[in-house]
C-alpha cells in the first residue's frame, strides 16, 4: 500500500522529501560504512566549524513561519547533530537505519525524521502541533512540547503526532524488529531546488538498499500549497 501524506497546515514554503523503504534489516552498521561517514563529516567535528548561515537561518525561518521558536532544546535536529558530534568528537552509531538518517542530516544540514512505518501507519498528515500537545522522545521519558511545531501525525486512528524537525516520538522509532521505514526530509523550495534535492533523495534510497538491505526504496517530493 502506497503511503498517503497530506498537508493540513496553513500555506507556506514547506517542501517534504518522502522516502519509503521495505525489507530493511536493522542492525549495526558495517565498519566500512562508518569509516566513510567519519571521513565525509570529519570537518564538522572541529569546534571552529561554522554552521552554514543560510541553512541555519532557512530552517529556523521555516519553523518560525508557524509560530514555533527553534532555539535551545528546541533547535532543529540537524543543528543538534552537529553539536553532539562536536561534543563526542566522533560519529555516534545507533543502528544502520538511524545512522543513515543522521549521516545524511549531517551532510545536508537538513532535519530528517525516520520511523517504523508499521507502527506509524500508511495514512499520515503534516500539521501543526496543538495547544498542550506533546510526545515522549527518548527512553528516559522526556517530552517535547509540540505547540505550533510542524509535525507528522497519523491521519486516522488516534491522530497522534509521531515526528517533527526537532525530535521524533519514541513510540515509532526504528529498532531491530523494524521491516519498513518512512523518512521525512524537511526543507523549503529555496533551500532545496529540484536539481539538488532529487540526487540527495536518490542517495538516501541507495544507502537504504546498500547498507540496510532494503528490498525496495523510493522517494517523492511533496510541496506544500502556497
Amino acid at each position: 500500500m502506497s503511503l498517503s501524506l497530506l498537508f493540513a497546515l496553513p500555506p507556506g514554503p514547506l517542501r517534504i522529501g518522502l522516502v519509503e523503504a521495505d525489507g530493511v534489516c536493522v542492525g549495526a552498521s558495517r565498519p566500512e560504512y562508518l569509516r566513510s561517514v567519519s571521513e565525509e563529516i570529519g570537518d564538522r567535528i572541529d569546534p571552529g566549524y561554522v554552521y552554514p548561515d543560510p541553512l541555519q537561518k532557512g530552517i529556523r525561518s521555516l519553523l518560525k513561519t508557524y509560530g514555533f521558536h527553534p532555539s535551545g532544546r528546541n533547535r532543529p535536529a540537524s543543528e543538534f547533530l552537529v553539536k553532539d558530534l562536536q561534543v563526542r568528537g566522533e560519529f555516534h552509531p545507533i543502528n544502520v537505519v538511524a545512522d543513515i538518517n543522521n549521516h545524511l542530516s549531517l551532510v545536508s544540514h537538513l532535519p530528517i525524521s525516520i520511523f517504523d512505518r508499521d507502527k506509524a501507519g500508511d495514512k499520515l498528515s503534516v500539521r501543526l502541533g496543538m495547544e498542550n500537545e506533546s510526545y515522549v522522545f527518548n527512553r528516559e521519558g522526556q517530552e517535547l512540547a509540540l505547540k505550533h511545531l510542524i509535525v507528522v501525525a497519523r491521519s486516522d486512528g488516534n491522530l497522534q503526532a509521531i515526528a517533527s524537525p526537532v525530535k521524533d516520538s519514541q513510540e515509532t522509532k526504528v529498532f531491530e524488529s523494524t521491516k519498513r521505514v518512512t523518512g521525512i526530509v524537511y526543507t523549503t523550495r529555496n533551500i532545496s531546488p529540484d536539481e539538488e534535492f532529487e540526487p540527495f533523495l536518490e542517495r538516501f534510497c541507495r544507502l537504504l538498499r546498500a547498507e540496510a538491505g532494503a528490498s525496495a526504496a523510493s522517494w517523492r517530493i511533496l510541496d506544500q500549497p502556497r
